[in-house]
């Protein structure tokens, strides 16, 4: 079980002091005031906190020697909504509680499920147990709230479930959000992509599935271009090369992929990120206000920057891209998870990849020297095998992304717990600020 630092520790607890109008915030954000309330050792895996408002966690326990998963939820509204759902789960034979943990006071309250008491999770995962699972191959499992025999890997409360299963002649990876799928997960556009050259992985879903949240494709590969092997290092050359397909992708084509209007319009870009940079800004004051001045002086600049692109051509992009979005197999990789794929600058993709990767290096002791591009090793062998297809890239362009990435995954290390978060959460600021003019 990891353990937050002292640091981090001390962040939390002042975190709930000043946020006096959610009481239990500080029993969700520890992970043994939490395993004492459930009465079982838990350690928090990600959480969701609206300030003022709610926190809702995801925790992970072992039980039978297997990992299980569970949420926590507490919020400042009337005790009676959240009865309401607990009555409704029980209703229909789900396992909501709720606990008090102010015997004194009957208005604070904990909400606690499992997995399939996710209330916006919930239909999908039902129609997946009932109707998906056969159509992918799966085992259903009578009476199991999950395809049987399968392996949770991710869990994001009230976003997404991904999961390891087998049908009867391979793995399969299945991720079950609370929405439709997006205009990027749709068969046809990647069926698109791979005619194109981009290599990727077959879609098993069916057009049904998707309408219901609900995608897979084979398991594939040994890892990801995250891990710190060496020999992942040269399959970033091959990544490269990959990403220069994708932007490759003709304009033409993709503005017809999907009835949604896939790829998003071009005057819708700005805006989002725009509000993307104030949701940011806004959480990091709530989480570290000793950072609140760097926040909105990064919000600001990031923001101009923004206003005078493009400078390039827009090209189809990934819209997430970084390590963990390639998998890699001995000699060959493939790129995945495109339900965040628009039009855009290529360089927003770079700057991605090489933000995550700077983020994800074993130490933040100090920053890389200033006027160093973003990224590492594999950042710059990746940019070789982009520019050696064909692509072409700005780098001053690539680090403004970066920094856009940096900022805006600060919050990041809180939501995923991270030991030292608080640090962390400092780090990336920092060092956006040091990639950009």
């Amino acid at each position: 079980m990891s353990v937050l630092s002292p640091a981090a520790t001390h962040a939390d607890r002042s975190l709930a002091h000043r946020d006096a109008a959610l009481p239990g915030l500080p029993w969700l954000l520890d992970n043994t005031r939490l395993s004492e309330l459930l009465g079982e050792t838990v350690r928090v895996t990600r959480v969701r906190y609206k300030p003022g408002h709610s926190l809702l966690v995801a925790f992970r326990r072992l039980r039978n020697g297997t990992f299980d998963y569970g949420w926590a939820y507490t919020m400042t509204a009337p005790a009676e909504k959240l009865l309401r759902r607990e009555s409704t789960s029980r209703s229909r034979g789900g396992n909501m509680r709720i606990l008090r943990i102010q015997h004194s006071r009957d208005d604070v309250l904990v909400a606690l499920g499992g997995i399939e008491d996710d209330w916006a999770l919930r239909r999908n995962l039902k129609w997946l147990r009932q109707n998906g699972a056969e159509r992918l191959g799966l085992h259903a499992g009578a009476g199991m709230a999950l395809p049987g025999g399968s392996v949770v890997l991710r869990y994001k409360p009230e976003r997404r479930l991904v999961l390891l299963a087998r049908n009867a002649s391979a793995d399969v990876v299945i991720k079950t959000a609370a929405e439709r799928a997006t205009a990027g997960q749709q068969v046809s556009f990647l069926n698109r992509l791979r005619h194109h050259g981009v290599p990727i992985l077959p879609q098993l879903a069916n057009a049904e599935c998707l309408a219901h949240g609900v995608s897979a494709s084979t398991a594939w590969g040994t890892g990801d271009l995250s891990a710190s092997k060496g020999h992942t290092d040269a399959l970033a050359y091959k990544a490269g090369q990959a990403l220069g397909a994708l932007h490759r992708f003709p304009a033409a084509d993709a503005a017809g992929t999907a009835p949604t209007g896939f790829p998003e319009a071009a005057g819708n870009w700005l805006q989002d990120h725009t509000a993307q940079l104030k949701a940011t800004r806004t959480m990091v004051s709530a989480l570290l206000p000793e950072q609140e001045p760097l926040a909105r002086q990064l919000e600001r600049r990031l923001a101009s920057l923004l206003l005078e692109r493009p400078r390039t051509a827009p090209v189809l992009v990934h819209g997430d891209f970084s390590p963990d979005q390639v998998l890699v197999g001995d000699s060959e990789v493939r790129l995945i998870d495109f339900d965040r794929a628009r039009t855009g600058m290529a360089e927003a993709d770079l700057g991605s990849f090489a933000a995550a990767e700077e983020a994800g290096l074993s130490s933040h002791s100090g920053s890389r020297a200033r006027g160093a591009p973003a990224g590492g090793p594999k950042t710059a062998l990746l940019a070789d095998g982009y520019l050696d297809a064909g692509g072409r890239l700005i780098q001053s362009e690539v680090d403004v992304w970066a920094a856009f990435r940096l900022f805006n995954s600060s919050v990041d290390t809180f939501r995923d717990r991270a030991p030292e978060w608080a640090a962390d959460m400092s780090w990336h600021l920092s060092r956006a600020k040091e990639l950009i003019p």
